[in-house]
């Protein structure tokens, strides 16, 4: 795998708008230069299209080798043709929802695609899409989908007794993306400037289609990273993340007493190791953590030595939670007893993959 951090700071250099594009020729053009590396930390971190239609946005695309030119050529367009049908489905979806008068907005990489905020729409790879809905029109927007053939995915016991995020998810033919109907951004932290009724309330329009501010996108960006992908535990980076927060700083105001909290000084932190474009925003220090974050990236095999002991101490503590949500529960620990034979396959999945 090689020195991470290297090949780390050359994706960074290759999506960043602060970059010399003559520095980034001679360091591209190298014949030592590890384009593997680059294409598979690439597709981990989900921005294999953006690193091409950013080469090609710098006139770059003569450095890469001709069958690589050509395989990210092929995937680049296929994301481009999925985005535009995913397009089309948000307009579709944008018209049912205002028909009935639900009120909505869709969110994350749906509602940057909608706000036309990329050079090319296939620079952001999607997987569902998700919506924010007001919490009194959950079922009414979950019942329509129904009717429109969209069909919900079978839940685990956990559903009926835990919080979550959106209904289930659902899932049609007819259509490329699944769909997620979202009640809130977040489970268990809590910030209220991102509270369901106020991202509606000051939500913008874009070709008719409802999304949220520019910072509300702004920072549910980095706490959905930092909080539900688990970035801030694993004190990490997402190049998918960090880009689509270059897109949206990008020519706006930037004002750091607005981030000052933990969560978010952790997230510009790590991105300001390799992001010119954000150190020069946050006017933070190396500290502790980016430095041993750092240390990790040089040190392969202690990089995967702590983000395993990381996983298992994760999931420890969330075995624990629900032990004595077993052992308090009367209903559950009749599920659980029920669908015993599916929890211990997980846990022996869990185990073997440790």
């Amino acid at each position: 795998m090689g020195n991470l951090a290297v090949t780390y700071q050359n994706i960074a250099d290759i999506l960043s708008f602060e970059t010399s594009n003559s520095e980034l020729e001679q360091l591209l053009s190298h014949s030592s230069f590890n384009w593997d590396a680059i294409v598979s930390e690439g597709s981990r971190h989900l921005v294999l299209p953006a690193l091409y239609c950013r080469l090609q946005s710098k006139e770059l695309l003569h450095i890469l080798p001709n069958d690589l030119n050509e395989y990210l050529e092929e995937i680049t367009e296929l994301n481009r043709e999925r985005n535009s049908a995913i397009l089309d489905q948000i307009n579709i979806i944008t018209e049912w929802f205002n028909k009935h008068n639900i009120e909505h907005a869709f969110l994350k990489g749906a509602a940057l695609l909608a706000l036309d905020c990329y050079d090319d729409i296939a620079e952001r790879m999607i997987g569902d899409i998700d919506i924010l809905v007001a919490t009194d029109q959950l079922d009414l927007a979950f019942d329509l989908l129904k009717t429109k053939a969209y069909s919900p995915t079978e839940q685990t016991l956990g559903f009926d007794f835990f919080e979550h995020k959106h209904l289930p998810r659902l899932k049609t033919e007819h259509h490329i993306c699944a769909v997620e109907l979202h009640k809130t951004l977040f489970v268990t932290y809590k910030d209220s400037y991102l509270a369901t009724s106020n991202i509606l309330k000051k939500k913008q329009y874009k070709n008719k289609i409802s999304i949220p501010s520019r910072a509300h996108l702004l920072r549910h960006n980095i706490l959905n990273y930092q909080i539900n992908d688990k970035g801030s535990w694993f004190n990490s980076i997402s190049f998918r993340s960090a880009y689509d927060t270059l897109i949206l700083l990008r020519g706006k105001h930037f004002n750091p007493s607005d981030y000052n909290n933990k969560i978010y000084r952790k997230y510009f932190n790590v991105s300001g190791l390799f992001f010119n474009d954000i150190k020069v925003l946050t006017k933070s220090k190396e500290s502790f953590l980016t430095s041993f974050y750092l240390f990790k990236l040089t040190h392969i095999s202690f990089y995967k030595f702590w983000n395993t002991l990381l996983k298992i101490i994760d999931s420890s503590l969330l075995l624990f939670g629900r032990t004595l949500f077993f052992l308090k529960n009367k209903d559950y620990r009749k599920a659980i007893i029920n669908d015993k034979e599916r929890i211990y396959n997980r846990i022996k999945s869990f185990l073997s993959n440790s």
